[in-house]
């Protein structure tokens, strides 16, 4: 019961932040193309909700789904990016994040995990943004029985993962020219 409340309050965060946001939207990652193209026949899926609610900060609402044959993990938390020149340039970093695993041996039912993620968002017109970034996965070494785990489960999970995202800001409010 605990872990569905955890849930549902991560996923109406970003619907709380809809009116003080100026902006609200979502991206797909396409890091999984690596997975194909190296082989590992693990693969990796992201998704995020996100939400600009002024111009240097930004609250994410990522889920990941890592799956192979036999075995899965749900990831699903709640990141804080930080622009510190609006646009461009940002570095985020995960406040809270777990994963759910499913027909891994090796792997405990809930793990904690957190990361570090460090990229430039390039904006377009009527809200599309594309996404580099880098992802550094427990960056303090305090997860590091869990990740040592994952890693042995699926192989694509590494400590340092490229992603590129594409997105839409569909919910954009008009800032006041003055």
């Amino acid at each position: 019961m605990k872990t569905y409340l955890v849930l549902l309050l991560i996923l109406l965060l970003p619907l709380c932040c809809i009116f003080s946001t100026v902006q609200l939207g979502a991206s797909i990652d396409l890091a999984a193309t690596q997975d194909l193209i190296f082989g590992k026949k693990n693969y990796q899926l992201e998704a995020d909700v996100r939400s600009l609610f002024t111009d240097c900060f930004e609250l994410r609402v990522p889920f990941v789904f890592t799956f192979n044959k036999t075995a899965q993990l749900w990831e699903v938390g709640v990141s804080l990016a930080y622009y510190p020149f609006g646009k461009g340039p940002f570095m985020a970093l995960s406040l809270f994040q777990v994963g759910f695993s499913k027909g891994a041996v090796d792997l405990d039912n809930l793990v904690n995990l957190n990361e570090v993620q460090i990229g430039w968002t390039q904006r377009f017109k009527h809200g599309l943004f594309v996404e580099a970034s880098l992802v550094i996965r427990d960056p303090s070494g305090t997860f590091s029985e869990e990740y040592s785990s994952i890693k042995g489960t699926f192989a694509c999970y590494s400590i340092f993962r490229g992603r590129l995202s594409f997105g839409w800001y569909f919910l954009r409010k008009e800032k006041n020219n003055e």
